[in-house]
């Protein structure tokens, strides 16, 4: 049996899209695959059943047989964690091992995904580190670009901490303008200790974006506009609390974009629509005036209500933005488009044990 488990350093790095667009292409190459998340942290409800977010939706996306509850054995909610303390010890192991026995029947290669990041799963005994050594699984890891040296950085630890069972690296979001700094400092210097670089994904800011659709549940807001907005997608989002002429000097230097305002601020949501902008959230529960929303609905921009003020409003969309949420269907085809353009498969194959 070849396993890949594919983790990374930190939360939202793309693991789940990397994790999808690798069981893409092992299947476009008749290779039958299974999944499993070991450990979870994203429970979510599915038919009266706790399962994990990411699992369920790549059972969808792959055409997976088993169900969504087979797929992530461990999820770690309060009262499982409140448990392990108590006792001192989870003894979590032989579910995992009995999801692992189940889902690997007469599969061609195993696909498990890590937690949210590296760090996690210590307390409980199902780090990173112990759930691939448990399962014998190569480990990916998924680096998202924060800096220079921090990329330098983030692989070696990387390395250090999963020893034999370490795979390589795939970076990822990598602005253009440290593209030539990645490719031709930091991959030979990390090829030279030790490290393969599997691939290394530019930055796509659409691919972090956000859609209309995504904000509407996040937020529970109310949609003041007619037409069909629930696949439009807010690359940047920005908050309209300075006056109107300086408003709008801001808004001109960013496309696509998103606008959080004061439902009494007309100034600024006139501004807003004199520019590039998707969608309008409105906060405090304060409708605009009819004259907005006959604007934002000749051009096609959605106009959200929502009860929060502006600062809860930023921070419950701050937890959602930023993730690849590949659920929209055109992210979905450039992420794999961007994963066939630059990631090495067949080196990422014969370190799983593929021919």
């Amino acid at each position: 049996m070849n396993s890949l488990y594919i983790t990374s350093i930190e939360n939202y790095s793309g693991k789940t899209a990397v994790c999808l667009a690798i069981g893409k292409m092992l299947q476009a190459r008749n290779h039958k695959i299974g999944y499993l998340k070991p450990v979870s942290y994203q429970p979510m409800q599915v038919d009266g059943l706790t399962v994990d977010e990411d699992a369920n939706f790549i059972k969808k996306i792959l055409d997976l047989p088993h169900g969504a509850w087979d797929l992530s054995p461990v999820i770690v909610t309060p009262q499982v964690l409140s448990e392990c303390l108590k006792n001192q010890i989870c003894n979590l192991d032989e579910k995992i091992r009995e999801a692992y026995r189940k889902i690997s029947e007469d599969i061609d290669v195993m696909l498990l995904e890590g937690g949210a990041s590296l760090r996690m799963g210590y307390a409980i005994g199902l780090s990173a580190p112990q759930v691939s050594d448990m399962l014998d699984a190569r480990v990916l890891v998924v680096v998202k670009f924060r800096g220079q040296m921090r990329v330098l950085d983030d692989a070696l630890t990387a390395q250090f901490r999963l020893g034999d069972k370490f795979a390589g690296v795939l970076i990822n979001r990598v602005p253009d303008a440290d593209i030539s700094f990645v490719k031709e400092q930091a991959v030979p210097f990390l090829e030279k200790q030790g490290i393969a670089v599997l691939g290394v994904l530019p930055d796509q800011p659409n691919l972090a974006a956000i859609s209309v659709g995504e904000m509407v549940q996040t937020l529970g807001a109310e949609v003041l506009t007619n037409g069909q907005h629930e696949d439009a997608l807010a690359e940047t989002m920005m908050v309209g609390a300075m006056g109107s002429q300086e408003a709008l000097s801001r808004f001109r230097k960013y496309q696509n974009k998103g606008v959080i305002t004061g439902g009494d601020r007309i100034d600024v949501q006139l501004a807003a629509l004199e520019t590039s902008t998707v969608v309008l959230i409105l906060t405090g529960n304060l409708r605009p005036e009819a004259s907005v929303l006959n604007l934002a609905e000749q051009q096609g921009v959605a106009v959200l209500l929502v009860p929060t003020n502006t600062m809860e409003t930023v921070e419950t969309l701050e937890r959602a933005f930023g993730r690849t949420h590949l659920g929209h269907a055109g992210k979905l085809a450039t992420f794999e488009t961007l994963m066939a353009q630059n990631l090495d498969a067949g080196r990422l194959l014969k370190l799983i044990g593929i021919a």
